[in-house]
Formats: C-alpha cells, structure tokens, sequence
C-alpha cells in the first residue's frame, strides 16, 4: 500500500514580504510534522513548494527512521495542495 499523506492542521508560521518566502508547519494524520517552505513565483505571485523538513518528533512513516531522511520530498505536490488549502496564502 503506498503512502498516501493527509493534512490535520496547518498554519503559517512566518512570512517575509519582502521576497515573498513564508513556512507552513503542518500536521499529518499519522501524527508526523513538516515545515513546508514556499516562494512566491513573480510573475503570477502563486506560491511554489521549494522545500519539505520533516520535523524530528515521529520516525519517519515511510522508511522509519528517527533522524533526517528525504522521504517527504516524494510527496511535497500532495502536501503543498492540502496545505495551501488549509491555511491559504498569506
């Protein structure tokens, strides 16, 4: 069965207007954390995904490993969506 993420809660937690970066924490079912950092493309202003951290408080749900592997980064299209849907854009 592939890993499927799904977002509980999400919420900004800084915003640089000045080039336009801002970080979403958001909280999955499977009680894992991520910091998702966007940039705000210039010309159309949409915010793009540029990076996922999995914060270290779960192992991680795919390989299961308690220090810092790049497993999110498979699934940052699916984390991006659910999180700008959640928290929206600032």
């Amino acid at each position: 069965m592939a890993y499927q993420p799904q977002v509980v809660d999400a919420k900004i937690v800084s915003h640089n207007q000045k080039n336009g970066l801002f970080e979403i924490v958001v909280n999955l079912k499977d009680r894992t954390s991520c910091r998702l950092i966007f940039e705000k493309e210039a010309a159309s202003g949409e915010p793009v995904l540029t990076h996922v951290n999995r914060l270290l408080k779960e192992p991680c749900p795919i390989c299961r490993k308690d220090f810092l592997c790049n497993c999110m980064s498979s699934y940052k299209d699916e984390l991006a969506a659910q999180a700008i849907q959640m928290a929206g854009t600032p």
